[in-house]
């Protein structure tokens, strides 16, 4: 069931008090690479440099003051934790967020700097949020899910209604897939607001769950996480995500980690903007063919997530360099 226009707009007026609007650039390079008007919707320069903010934000607000004033958990595999620790600094609610042990430092210590209350469990995400759903059961504390969750994916279909009154007539959106819920908040709001317009999901191999449960019609969990992109690192999605998507979705391409990385070292040097690769897989998957787009179209590209160390690009930038050698 797709997320209702009035819970949409409720979202708009409720995050206009505190995040301004994302700026959409548009690319000179993937407009003449793919012969169309490839805008790019800079989630990145969001306060903690990603979309989730939005969905944490909208989730928090949409609790009864008696509930967050007992505090809120969440697992995340940073980005979402990041959002929610953000949102309750800003409104002086306690939190705390469970990240798998492998979450990059860059993440861990932006959280840690909100004040927030760091747990590391598990390997994955999926490990995490066991944990931590177990816990706020136990202390009787509400539990902010990354996708799961109506209010987080109308936070993130803000998204999708920004983008319409930046762009006039959007052909195509394209955007990454973890646990659905941020193509599935886009989804709604172009349901409901531009019907015209294709959506396109891209996941990256080995954090491919939606598209293997896409493909298969049923809800299909990963027996790990073997891709680079741990922001899209959800082991399976949940019933209302697939339903949304798998009813909805023009496609979902499906890119190698080596094309992720690729793109986003284009992006740095061509377009001057750092992302993560569970960000860059969308470029790529325009860029390699695997999403049609016509002659003219105007193809809106969310840039979701910049939170990647500049040690972990100089790595990626000096492995390509060593491979192009041979």
């Amino acid at each position: 069931m797709l997320i209702t226009e009035d819970e949409i707009k409720t979202a708009m007026k409720r995050l206009s008090a505190h995040l301004e609007p994302t700026p959409v650039i548009r690319s000179r390079r993937l407009s003449k690479a793919l012969d169309a008007e490839v805008f790019l919707k800079l989630e990145i320069f969001q306060p903690t440099h990603s979309f989730k903010v939005r969905g944490a934000f909208n989730a928090i607000l949409s609790l009864p003051e008696s509930v967050r004033k007992k505090g809120v958990v969440t697992a995340s595999g940073g980005n979402h934790g990041l959002g929610v620790a953000l949102a309750c600094s800003i409104l002086d609610i306690p939190c705390s967020v469970y990240l798998p042990t492998g979450t990059p430092n860059v993440k861990v210590n932006a959280i840690h700097q909100l004040q927030a209350n760091v747990v590391l469990h598990g390997q994955v995400w999926d490990d995490a949020n066991k944990f931590a759903t177990e816990i706020a059961r136990k202390d009787g504390k509400a539990y902010i899910h990354p996708f799961n969750d109506p209010k987080v994916m109308a936070g993130q279909a803000t998204i999708a209604m920004e983008l319409f009154e930046q762009i006039k007539d959007v052909d195509v959106i394209v955007a990454s897939i973890g646990g659905g819920g941020l193509i599935s908040g886009i989804i709604s709001a172009v349901k409901h607001f531009s019907p015209k317009t294709r959506v396109y999901g891209v996941e990256t191999k080995g954090a491919d769950s939606m598209a293997c449960s896409w493909k298969a019609g049923k809800i299909v969990e990963l027996p790990a996480i073997t891709s680079i992109a741990e922001s899209i690192g959800a082991r399976r999605t949940e019933e209302p995500q697939f339903d949304i998507i798998y009813h909805n979705i023009e496609d979902i391409a499906v890119v190698s980690d080596q094309a992720a990385i690729s793109a986003l070292l284009e992006l740095l040097a061509e377009d001057k903007i750092v992302v993560e690769p569970a960000t860059s897989c969308s470029v790529a998957a325009l860029t390699s063919g695997m999403i049609q787009i016509k002659p003219g179209e105007r193809v809106a590209v969310i840039m979701c997530g910049g939170n990647v160390s500049p040690q972990k690009v100089f790595a990626w930038a000096a492995e390509q360099s060593k491979e192009s050698k041979f």
